[in-house]
């Protein structure tokens, strides 16, 4: 039977420490304040059609540089077409998103489309710069996904809440 020495005990309780600490730290996406990151659903507009599906991952990293990364996901859509993703805000945060100021994402403020290929899906990697509202601020945000060349809404999300957040 082997024999555990008093020196091999600490060393593997120091081990089981740091890799606790390690876990404690996490990614540089949290844990942090409450409303950081979103999934946000993308569906299909009920009145324009049944087809389609998207997915946000909106992520802002705990740093000081505020910036929100957005990749963007489609299915399902018209093949071989260009599509914008916008986001609208208000900070009446009460679940209702009654904001009109769309904005349509891409590379910081150049928009960039989202292009399908001959299956209708489609990917982009997108950020925003928020360097400019101060930390702690929150809002409801929505989000939707247009034809770029009819302007016509194809998905769009529930309403959401974010806080920017370091």
């Amino acid at each position: 039977m082997a024999r555990i020495t008093v020196a091999a005990l600490v060393a593997l309780t120091a081990v089981a420490a740091a890799a606790s600490t390690a876990d404690a730290v996490g990614p540089p996406w949290g844990p942090a304040t409450p409303n950081f990151n979103l999934e946000v659903i993308l569906r299909p507009v009920a009145a324009e059609s049944d087809n389609g599906f998207g997915l946000v991952k909106f992520r802002q990293p705990k740093d000081a540089d505020k910036i929100v990364y957005l990749d963007v996901w489609v299915r399902d859509l018209a093949a071989n077409r260009s599509y914008n993703l916008q986001r609208a805000t208000d900070t009446n945060v009460n679940d209702a998103c009654t904001g009109t100021n769309w904005l349509t994402l891409g590379q910081g403020l150049v928009p960039q489309a989202i292009t399908t290929d001959e299956t209708g899906t489609g990917r982009a990697d997108l950020f925003r710069n928020l360097s400019t509202i101060p930390l702690g601020t929150e809002f409801d945000i929505h989000f939707r996904v247009i034809d770029a060349v009819t302007s016509a809404v194809v998905l769009e999300s529930a309403c959401y809440q974010y806080t920017v957040s370091q």
